[in-house]
């Protein structure tokens, strides 16, 4: 099938985590872009120049083209529930999964055979090609970071993957911090990047960090949560963190609202409602537990005071980040549903009274759409 076909593409999965080695090798011979899975992330986009993103709602890169126009698809080591992204019956597809159950369940498969290298590399460099310009379109609110505010989420992200150890564990929320970290914190040889990915249970990132520190003492183990998370478990963990002294950072993504749920609300058509809460100075409030608290308002605060905040040895900390509530994160392809729920539910809106809001969505989103 391979020698058959025009062009393959790679969509690998955390199946991938004992043998990246070999899908790279692969992919080289194939002249394959490679595009993952979240949890596929942290195995197979470090050093590796075919890399071309994610699929799906927080996609990015050349994933979503180079699956649906390959002549043959080769799916390894993955369950990706979300088939509305994957390509159909024009694209044959290949499986390859350790739960022989999983294979063919999410989108119709065929065989597979011995493979040549391949010497075309046309397809892999169109593909590379798109992911590069997306990238430059990813990364323009943290070039503009320093300059815009409130903060960007985007540069918050981009500039703690940057400070972050090489062996850092890395723990998102179930919201929009599992959107800053796909697009803005890279994985490494010995980076960990952690989520509820399957389940998609909310409030994990703080207490899932403070059970790895306690698995690897002083190892550096950074919580991306979201407000709402936050307020919801980890506050009453952080009692617990102070008592036994464990190093575990905490960044708080605070734009006083459940951001996810408003997300999603819009892109089913509605006029969001019971999504926007108020906070307090977590940073005070940690004080008073007895962690280290950063309140961090001001974009060109942001490097030092997650500097001081990696280099805290004492026990936990907790960086209170005013974020923007209105940062957006499109995938590298929007569904037609989706765009549809986002015009229904914006014109909503300007019906019922919240220009504002719809004003202050493009405005602060202009450069994405």
């Amino acid at each position: 099938m391979i020698e058959t076909a025009g062009s393959v593409a790679i969509f690998g999965g955390d199946g991938c985590r004992a043998a990246r080695d070999e899908v790279l090798e692969l992919a080289s011979k194939l002249k394959a872009p490679v595009g993952y899975s979240f949890r596929g992330k942290q195995w197979l986009e470090y050093d590796n120049p075919q890399a071309v993103g994610m699929t799906g709602l927080l996609g990015y890169g050349g994933a979503y083209s180079a699956i649906h126009d390959a002549q043959l698809l080769l799916m390894l080591g993955t369950d990706f529930p979300f088939s509305e992204f994957l390509p159909g019956d024009d694209v044959k597809k290949v499986q390859i999964d350790r739960e022989p159950s999983h294979i063919g369940r999410r989108t119709h498969v065929d065989l597979v055979g011995l493979v040549r290298e391949r010497s075309d590399a046309s397809f892999l460099e169109k593909r590379l090609a798109e992911t590069r310009d997306f990238y430059e379109l990813m990364n323009h609110y943290v070039e503009k970071g320093p300059g815009l505010k409130p903060i960007r989420p985007e540069f918050l992200a981009a500039t703690l993957c940057q400070l972050a150890a090489d062996d850092a564990m890395f723990f998102a929320d179930t919201g929009t911090p599992c959107m800053w970290l796909a697009r803005h914190i890279k994985g490494s040889a010995n980076r960990r990047l952690f989520g509820s990915f399957t389940w998609a249970s909310m409030a994990n990132a703080a207490p899932n960090a403070f059970g790895a520190q306690l698995a690897f003492p002083g190892r550096q183990t950074i919580a991306l949560c979201g407000d709402g998370g936050f307020t919801m478990l980890a506050l009453g963990d952080l009692l617990t963190q102070v008592e036994r002294r464990t190093q575990v950072v905490q960044i708080v993504f605070n734009n006083e609202s459940l951001n996810f749920v408003n997300i999603e609300q819009q892109e089913a058509g509605m006029v969001p409602f019971g999504v926007n809460f108020k906070n307090p100075n977590f940073a005070r409030v940690a004080e008073a537990m007895g962690a280290k608290g950063i309140r961090l308002e001001e974009p060109g605060d942001v490097k030092d005071a997650l500097s001081e905040a990696l280099a805290y040895k004492d026990g936990p900390v907790v960086v209170d980040a005013v974020v923007d509530r209105f940062a957006l994160s499109l995938p590298s392809h929007v569904p037609l549903h989706t765009a549809q729920g986002y015009t229904l539910s914006f014109a909503k809106q300007v019906l019922t009274g919240h220009m504002d809001s719809v004003i202050k969505s493009i405005e602060h989103n202009v450069r994405l759409i």
